[in-house]
């Protein structure tokens, strides 16, 4: 096995005013190589439309060293690292030019069948590929617990930007809705360090709206859940380390 690895320059449009990578953008990034990747394994997007199939995120973690900037070359690499009965693990590096890594990740996915909405193991179709058992980040995936004493909440409106092919919001947009529930003075002050997600149930735009429920753990820690009042579409923890200088 060999890791899929693409030079890639930071845009502006990938950039918040500060000219460091968003955190959207980060998870774009993320989920173009995943795609790419999948696409070269022939288990990606032509083979799973030609039978009724689809990867679907269970959880991403993501440990950030350094934020790339506006006009930042980085490297680019990602592999599958661990594959069960139903469950895949692929990881990733963005590093700079140099080899130094710049954010780690790891991800985990299950492929369902579109017709039944029903997950199917991954040595079904042929879903044979091999692995590279090296990880980017030691995750075991947690289970998330959800905010039992809420300190915050803001309501998002669900754009039809939001949706992807698979006809629900995009796994890159839940991590985007999380950041926005911190103030702008605190995230000027402070810098995310860690992101841990588990997506739960998937989010529609005819949902119309989510509620994101904030609870601080720590002046730097919080649990945050997303979702309708009829599923909770996603859970994420995110750590943050105070801004240096």
């Amino acid at each position: 096995m060999e890791k899929l690895i693409k030079e890639h320059t930071i845009s502006n449009h990938e950039c918040d005013r500060n000219g460091s990578i968003k955190i959207i953008g980060i998870f774009h990034l993320l989920q173009d190589m995943a795609d790419a990747h999948a696409e070269k394994l022939n288990v990606g997007y032509t083979f799973y439309k030609q039978n009724h199939l689809a990867w679907v995120g269970r959880a991403y973690h993501l440990k950030i060293y350094s934020l790339p900037k506006i006009f930042d070359k980085v490297i680019l690499e990602t592999w599958p690292c661990i594959r069960t009965a139903l469950i895949a693990t692929r990881d990733f590096f963005i590093k700079d030019v140099n080899g130094n890594v710049l954010i780690a990740a790891s991800s985990q996915w299950a492929m369902i069948d579109t017709t039944k909405m029903r997950p199917v193991k991954l040595d079904s179709f042929n879903l044979t590929y091999d692995i590279l058992p090296e990880r980017a980040v030691e995750s075991d995936f947690a289970k998330i617990q959800s905010p039992q004493q809420i300190t915050s909440e803001k309501q998002i409106q669900i754009r039809e930007d939001d949706i992807d092919s698979n006809g629900h919001v995009n796994n890159c947009v839940y991590p985007m809705w999380a950041m926005e529930t911190f103030t702008q003075q605190f995230k000027q002050d402070h810098i995310l360090d860690e992101m841990e997600i588990n997506f739960k149930k998937p989010v529609f735009i005819q949902d119309n709206i989510v509620t994101a429920k904030v609870q601080n753990n720590s002046e730097t820690d919080f649990t945050i859940s997303i979702g309708t009042p009829e599923k909770e579409a996603a859970l994420v923890k995110a750590s943050f380390k105070q801004k240096i200088g």
